[in-house]
């Protein structure tokens, strides 16, 4: 794991943040020295689904399919209403 400076982590912040995006693996960001706080990247990585549907397409490929009968959410994008228009 990376470690940076906490000046160099304010000067270089954005640069930092596209390299822990890109490479998936946190920094640590110390002050003289000693771990202040980590930052790691958010989302679904290599290898990991980026919805459950593609959680479950992956898991039943493993284990084959689920054997409880239940009938599925329809697959639509959600949209976002604002809860303080009536």
């Amino acid at each position: 794991m990376m470690t940076v400076g906490l000046f160099e982590a304010k000067t270089k912040l954005s640069e930092l943040c596209e390299q822990v995006a890109k490479r998936r693996e946190p920094v640590v960001v110390t002050r003289r020295g000693r771990p202040l706080v980590r930052i790691e990247p958010v989302g679904p990585g290599k290898g990991m689904s980026s919805s459950v549907w593609d959680a479950r397409s992956a898991w039943e490929k493993k284990h084959g399919p689920l054997r409880e009968e239940f009938e599925a959410p329809k697959r639509a994008r959600q949209t976002w209403r604002n809860p303080l228009d009536y």
